[in-house]
């Protein structure tokens, strides 16, 4: 999950999952590999399925989820405007504020994840 970085050209990168349906899960499989991917397949509904401890609670969020070309993974897109992560996908957030998160993540159990 991306989020915009306000004047680098490059975002913080959450590694993040998400629950899906079989059927989105098939369609997604059989094209992983297929040059052109991103014109002929999706968007995509999902979930997120990770609780990242610094936001309120984000396990199942609705998603979007986009498929970008091989070799690239999908883009998960936070459809709850109200959520903060929403408006950080769409609004991005400072250097500082990146900086801070990840030395945060780097220095803690920043990060928990849905799973035990």
């Amino acid at each position: 999950m991306e989020i915009p970085v306000i004047g680098s050209d490059q975002p913080f990168l959450w590694g993040v999952w998400a629950s899906i349906r079989e059927e989105v899960f098939d369609e997604i499989s059989d094209c992983w590999e297929l040059e052109g991917r991103e014109k002929k397949h999706g968007p995509y509904k999902g979930r997120l399925a990770n609780s990242l401890s610094i936001y309120p609670e984000t396990l199942n969020l609705k998603l979007k989820i986009i498929v970008q070309p091989v070799g690239v993974r999908p883009l998960f897109v936070v459809e709850d405007d109200q959520h903060v992560l929403a408006a950080q996908q769409k609004s991005g957030i400072s250097v500082q504020q990146a900086v801070e998160l990840a030395s945060f993540l780097l220095h803690s159990e920043g990060l928990q994840t849905g799973h035990s």
